[in-house]
């Protein structure tokens, strides 16, 4: 059976010297469960094409509580209200202030999906081993 995908909005606001209002759709798949989506319409981006930044489900979780991540995607609370989520790319970076309950909200949806702990019984690591050995051949 095919589970459906855990997708919820969020809107904040981007950090800047003016404060630019975005919306965006977190989104969960028990396909992918280490994993979830975060999509920006058009609206958000520089060239007008949609953008999806994919980064691990525990980031947010571990970043509702104190400073999560070392890479690209950096999460970490701002207040009781707001959490500031941080992409980083070779040009720059953007800080975005989500409402921590709506990140709360989401990440409470996916676990009902996926339990925090049980996503590697969800991969079938056999086939995934069998894929990467015939991609060096």
């Amino acid at each position: 059976m095919q589970q459906e995908p855990v997708v919820h909005s969020l809107s904040g606001s981007l950090v800047a010297l003016v404060e630019v209002e975005f919306t965006a759709q977190l989104e969960y798949r028990a396909d992918d469960p280490f994993a979830v989506q975060m999509v920006f319409g058009a609206d958000c981006a520089l060239d007008e094409s949609p953008v999806t930044w994919t980064f691990a489900r525990h980031l947010l979780v571990e970043g509702l509580h104190a400073p999560a991540g070392r890479g690209d995607v950096r999460v970490r609370p701002h207040n009781r209200e707001q959490t500031a989520i941080e992409f980083r790319t070779a040009a720059g970076c953007a800080v975005l202030m989500v409402r921590t309950a709506d990140v709360r909200s989401f990440l409470a949806a996916t676990q009902q999906v996926v339990p925090l702990g049980s996503e590697g019984r969800l991969i079938a690591w056999d086939e995934e081993l069998a894929a990467l050995t015939q991609e060096r051949h």
